[in-house]
């Protein structure tokens, strides 16, 4: 930056300035040039030791890199498995439409999962292909007996993929008629290259090993063998461990239960580029070194006392803000002329550096208010993209679904648009965004408040954070969405309550009606409203109550007592 550079010059002339005061100071000088020799001469050696660790770290990037790729790229296609063992693809009786199923599941995740089928115990397949030549009843005996997935060993690809890795994944017995069973699936281990990320540095090694030992390099035949005794070496936690010739440092992982992931990482160019680093630095101090000892020889006389005790006085006196004013008579010598210029400069440096900031958190301001008013934009194009959507589904169930969607953007959308009206970008202010919130509830059900639902508000003048204000919009959209659509059926008519209030350090938020109450839960299961609704009060930091009113007779009553937080720190910005 322009002041930091002139300050840092200033020292610089100040310093050649100080050095030729007095003769006899050579002699100290040179002294104090035995400690800053030392430790120049160990910070050479830390830079050293800093480049040979650079392999360490690189092979430590490798096996995270590597372990994510190949960890969401296997875990996506358990989450398929996981999906289809959800219910039994016998139901129905009819093989061919599972196993037609199955092909489409595969078609749909064609570089992700290889072979599908389902199979019960001690039976053949009853739907599906497995791959040919490998007996899946061991894998489902395993899996059906730890009631979690099960990995098997490396199998052969087919059809052009990669190697396979079987899995078994238990099934849920509901309404089965054939005794325990599983879905079996194949994952098509594909070359590291080809996973999603950031590509890796030519030269690093990545080998697969199964539950019996058998070891796999993803790149294919033709690849970097793995010395064995390095396996039983390398652990499956954070420990590097160098090659015999300390030309390659190797580390593992475990990726899942059957499946070891082991990356190696060759150092023998760091350990050249880090002698390199060491001689650079080593010629650098003796030049410095020179140069100081050729500078105290030559240094000024004993004339620059009087100037630079004068110009030290002046430049105590100057205060950020003012300008430091050269001396017109120009008497002092040529070197504290120059540092008198540079302190001066470096003084308009740090005034116009100071506007520069200015004007930046003004441009920041700008930016965050943009920001905001585009994300509602976006978001109310969602909302009416969906809106559009639930208008061409004849469904009921599901157009209520998207309508649900809909109203959750919508307000997210608001929550967006009152911080750009506000133009504060920490916190909210509540009593006019939950005023807009519950009038857009009523009119997302097509009602008017103070028609056949009259609506009740009671808030105060509260301000929280944004990241509490997300989670308190959705809790109020469910619960009033809720409200709305299910407390009053028939045309009947009734009040809805929407209440926020502040209690010492915590905040009460309730929503009520007098409507018919809530469903029986025993007949009723639990609706992903109310599940989200939960979710929301826990984000909030407080547990969500629900039941009738105290001293009500029907209706039903939400409410969620929680503390006002601020805003997370923002995390520091990488170097």
């Amino acid at each position: 930056m322009p002041g930091q550079d002139r300050l840092r010059q200033l020292r610089l002339r100040l310093g050649s300035a100080l050095g030729g005061i007095r003769g006899r100071m050579m002699v100290l000088v040179m002294v104090a040039g035995i400690p800053v020799a030392a430790i120049a001469i160990t910070n050479s050696l830390q830079d050293y030791r800093a480049a040979l660790d650079e392999g360490r770290r690189g092979v430590e990037t490798l096996r995270a890199l590597v372990a994510a790729r190949y960890g969401v790229a296997i875990g996506s296609a358990e989450s398929v498995l996981i999906a289809l063992a959800r219910q039994d693809p016998r139901i129905g009786d009819d093989p061919a439409g599972c196993t037609a199923s199955f092909r489409r599941v595969v078609d749909l995740h064609p570089g992700d999962i290889g072979e599908l089928a389902m199979v019960v115990a001690g039976q053949p397949p009853a739907c599906g292909t497995v791959p040919a030549g490998f007996d899946p009843q061991p894998l489902l005996r395993e899996a059906l007996a730890s009631g979690a997935p099960a990995y098997g060993a490396f199998l052969s690809g087919n059809r052009g993929r990669g190697p396979l890795l079987p899995v078994a994944v238990p099934g849920s017995a509901v309404g089965s008629t054939g005794g325990e069973w599983a879905v079996i699936g194949t994952v098509v281990l594909r070359d590291d290259a080809a996973l999603p990320g950031s590509a890796r540095t030519a030269g690093d090694m990545v080998w697969l090993i199964d539950r019996t030992g058998r070891v796999l390099s993803p790149g294919g035949a033709g690849g970097p063998t793995l010395d064995p005794a390095m396996i039983a070496r390398v652990g499956e936690g954070a420990e590097v461990r160098e090659g015999l010739r300390g030309e390659v440092v190797y580390a593992g992982a475990r990726l899942n239960s059957g499946l070891r992931l082991v990356v190696g990482h060759p150092i023998s160019g760091a350990r050249e580029a880090a002698r390199a680093v060491l001689l650079q630095r080593i010629l650098e101090l003796a030049t410095f070194l020179l140069a100081c000892l050729a500078a105290i020889v030559v240094g000024a006389d004993l004339a620059m006392v009087r100037p630079l005790r004068l110009l030290s006085i002046r430049v105590r006196a100057w205060r950020p803000g003012n300008v430091f004013v050269v001396n017109p008579i120009g008497t002092e010598p040529r070197e504290v002329r120059a540092v008198e210029q540079a302190f001066s400069e470096a003084a308009e440096a740090l005034a116009r550096r100071e506007t520069d900031l200015r004007a930046a958190l003004e441009q920041r301001d700008a930016l965050m208010a943009e920001i905001h008013h585009r994300v509602k934009n976006n978001l109310q194009i969602v909302s009416s993209l969906l809106n559009l959507q639930a208008g061409r589904i004849a469904d009921p169930a599901a157009i209520a679904e998207f309508l649900a969607a809909r109203n959750r953007v919508r307000a997210l959308a608001t929550l967006h648009r009152h911080l750009y009206v506000q133009h504060s970008f920490e916190s909210v202010s509540l009593p006019p965004f939950l005023t807009e919130l519950a009038n857009q509830q009523f009119s997302s059900h097509n009602e008017a408040p103070g028609e056949r639902l009259a609506l009740k508000l009671e808030i105060g003048d509260i301000t929280i954070s944004t990241d509490q204000a997300v989670s308190l919009s959705l809790l109020v959209t469910e619960a009033m969405g809720n409200a709305v659509e299910h407390a009053f059926p028939d045309d009947t008519r009734g009040t809805i309550w929407l209440c926020l209030q502040q209690e010492d350090a915590e905040v009460v938020l309730t929503v009520r009606d007098d409507g018919i109450g809530l469903p029986d839960r025993q007949s009723r299961p639990r609706g992903l409203g109310l599940q989200l609704m939960d979710g929301f009060a826990k984000q909030l930091g407080g547990p969500l109550k629900g039941g009738r009113a105290e001293g009500e007779e029907s209706g039903t009553c939400w409410s969620v007592r929680f503390p006002v937080r601020a805003n997370p720190p923002p995390r520091p910005m990488a170097n």
